[in-house]
């Protein structure tokens, strides 16, 4: 039955898939071994229950296979690290199942997997199968021997099954705890009499501002122990997750020299020149040292303007050459244009045994019998309906075939195993296709460039061996040595915080970081081909808090104790000292100015988010002079001048829905945010650092 060859078929994918796993786990790092060989096993631990390092790695060798089809490979470190919290966050949910009493029972997978309304990734995987339905899975899985099915064939069926299972428990798990929360953060009488009348209120405002930034800080000095006294107020702001360590790096880039790009110059007009001989591309091929792609497609799909407009102007053999950018040479040939079927659909009929067999399956086609009655009177024949394949790239016997095709079936192809049976439903007009190749060659730096940058690098390392010598001196020699904090889960020097992105392979200089004592500076480490790479350790957090004297936290409190002086001063300066905003614009030196304050927004542009601000203006009438009173970044006196109300009163519904998305169970009742805060609540410890 159609089922069991559409398991055989995909039976060849798993190989695949397998076959990519095993090289995966070849390129990857050792990263369990090295653990094992250290008296380590654990990748992480999730408070009381541990990340095997085994069950890690497993993960990321299907991650790795599942990318390896992918044109921008994902670091390594990269992936690892995204696995690694995707497991805790696994973990943590779990733990808060079995807190809460969340259970999955048997009936309700039941209903899922073959009940009445199966799942619909059920429905899918048995369509795919080519099942009738779930049921049939099912059956097929328990009583194979009644569809003539062996262990085999139902090995990754029963896989594929089994993890539906999984996954429908587990969506069926975070469903239950996303209720279970939702349900406790709902509004009550209060909060939505509080979101209707911050939601109504609009308050018009005029202000002056004395602003701190153009106050002389030496006037205003700043003690030790002023600032750790600001510390000490917040001190769980400044709770460390993980050990912080401060270092600076030098990444330096590896760019071909004057000579590299001359020496590319001489390669590209070598082929340049070659490219203009006949109206192939064989005497460019045989000089081996560029890159050759070669495209067939319609004009449409060429997306790059100059290049589409070339194509439909050009004579087969004509030729265009790229101005160079970033010394990269890109060259064009059009090899050949055609005029061809795009795409056609059929029906067709795989028929297995001799000659004989294939008539007579043929006969019944063209007698007029459908696909399905084939099927079933010819023991393993496979049929597929209404498909629609483009067919330009096939071979010209076969688009022939396919062209001179008439109303009823014929034969595509015959062996004496079997036959493939065809029935063309509809073609799509011809269209013209061109094909085109594409000639690259970028300039690379020579392994002179190389050595001679790895010199100029050792040199200075020779000569700067502490930390502090490090960073003082790269910039006199010509290097930039950046700043980081990095902790034992950062994968790469110089990530990005909105993108993630930094510079590949250099998990080996942050293991450096993290095995090294303070003020040690780095070998090179050259994993990544294109930069060299040089650490410095210059400082390690390594307590339950970031401390006070931490360089970047002491310049942030030492700016909020000394902007909180300067706000004494002005208050002392202009507290009663004016009876309007004109006067204390002129005492000020500053100009009065106006605001719209929406209560339900988080942000009242000019007035900077001042925390207290809103809540004053909320809570003042209309008409009265207020302040000035101190902010995060000037002080301020302001006056209400109108109040204006909205007459549209929100219905409850809609007061529910925007609680729960700002403050209540949409906003919190989510596998990020849960995992996140039960992460804040649970001690995680990250170990992968130790299995670099």
């Amino acid at each position: 039955m159609a089922v069991l060859e559409r398991i055989r078929q995909r039976k060849k994918i798993l190989a695949i898939v397998i076959g990519a796993a095993l090289i995966a786990f070849i390129i990857e790092v050792g990263i369990e071994a090295l653990g094992r060989q250290a008296g380590n096993s654990t990748a992480a631990k999730v408070g009381s229950e541990k990340i095997d390092i085994m069950a890690f790695q497993r993960r990321v060798e299907k991650e790795a296979a599942a990318d390896q089809n992918s044109k921008n490979q994902m670091d390594a470190a990269v992936r690892q690290q995204q696995v690694l919290n995707t497991m805790i966050n696994e973990t943590l949910l779990n733990q808060e199942y079995e807190k809460v009493g969340i259970e999955v029972s048997d009936h309700e997978i039941t209903e899922l997997m073959v009940g009445k309304n199966p799942a619909p990734m059920v429905q899918q995987f048995a369509q795919q199968v080519g099942a009738e339905s779930p049921a049939q899975v099912n059956e097929i899985l328990t009583n194979p021997q009644k569809f003539g099915a062996t262990p085999d064939q139902l090995v990754e069926m029963r896989n594929e099954w089994n993890k539906l299972q999984e996954q429908l428990v587990e969506q069926l798990q975070m469903t239950k705890l996303q209720m279970l929360v939702g349900g406790a953060l709902q509004a009550n009488d209060l909060d939505r009499a509080q979101m209707a009348e911050d939601e109504a209120t609009t308050c018009y405002i005029t202000f002056v501002k004395k602003d701190f930034a153009g106050m002389d800080d030496a006037k205003y000095p700043v003690s030790d122990q002023e600032i750790k006294a600001e510390w000490e107020k917040n001190k769980a702001m400044y709770r460390l997750d993980e050990e912080n360590r401060n270092i600076h790096y030098i990444a330096l880039n590896i760019v071909p020299s004057q000579a590299d790009i001359a020496a590319a110059n001489k390669v590209a007009d070598n082929a340049w020149a070659a490219l203009q001989k006949g109206t192939g591309i064989d005497s460019v091929r045989i000089l081996g040292t560029v890159q050759i792609d070669t495209v067939m497609q319609t004009l449409d799909k060429f997306t790059n303007k100059a290049v589409k407009d070339f194509v439909a102007g050009a004579g087969i053999g004509s030729t265009k050459r790229d101005t160079v950018i970033n010394n990269k040479h890109k060259m064009y040939k059009l090899i050949n244009k055609v005029v061809s079927l795009d795409s056609v659909n059929y029906n067709l009929v795989m028929v297995p045994g001799n000659k004989a067999t294939q008539d007579s399956a043929l006969a019944m086609l063209q007698g007029g019998k459908t696909p399905e009655e084939v099927a079933k009177n010819i023991k393993g024949a496979q049929m597929a309906e209404d498909r629609w394949e483009r067919i330009y790239m096939t071979p010209d016997s076969i688009k022939s075939k396919f062209a001179n095709a008439g109303e009823g079936y014929f034969v595509m192809n015959s062996s004496d195993q079997g036959a493939t049976l065809l029935k063309v439903n509809e073609k799509k007009a011809p269209k013209t296709f061109y094909t085109l190749a594409t000639i690259s060659y970028d300039a690379y730096a020579s392994q002179k460039t190389h050595d001679d940058a790895r010199a100029k690098l050792q040199d200075f390392l020779n000569k700067n061996k502490t930390a502090k010598d490090f960073a003082e001196n790269a910039a006199k020699a010509g290097f930039q040595a950046l700043p980081a904090t990095i902790t034992p889960s950062t994968a790469q020097l110089g990530q990005n915080p909105y993108t993630g992105q930094g510079i590949s392979e250099t998990r080996k200089a942050i293991k450096w970081a993290f095995d090294s004592k303070k003020d040690q500076v780095s070998p090179i480490f050259s994993d990544n081909k294109d930069y060299l790479v040089a650490v410095s350790l210059d400082e390690i957090y390594d307590g339950d808090y970031m401390p006070w004297n931490a360089p970047e936290l002491k310049e942030m409190l030492t700016n909020k104790v000394r902007n909180s002086k300067k706000a004494d001063a002005l208050m002392a300066q202009f507290k009663g000292k004016a009876n309007d905003l004109n006067g204390y614009a002129k005492l000020m030196g500053a100009q009065v100015d106006s605001a719209q304050v929406v209560f339900a927004s988080n942000f009242t542009p000019k007035l900077e988010n001042e925390a207290g601000l809103a809540g004053r203006i909320a809570g003042s009438p209309k008409g009265k002079l207020v302040g000035p009173f101190k902010g995060e970044n000037g002080v301020y006196v302001f006056q209400v001048y109108d109040i204006q109300k909205d007459a549209r009163q929100p219905s409850k519904e809609e007061l529910d829905n925007r609680y729960a998305q700002q403050r209540g169970g949409g906003m919190i009742a989510n596998p990020n945010a849960m995992a996140f805060i039960l992460g804040k609540a649970t001690k995680v410890k990250r170990s992968l650092i130790n299995f670099y």
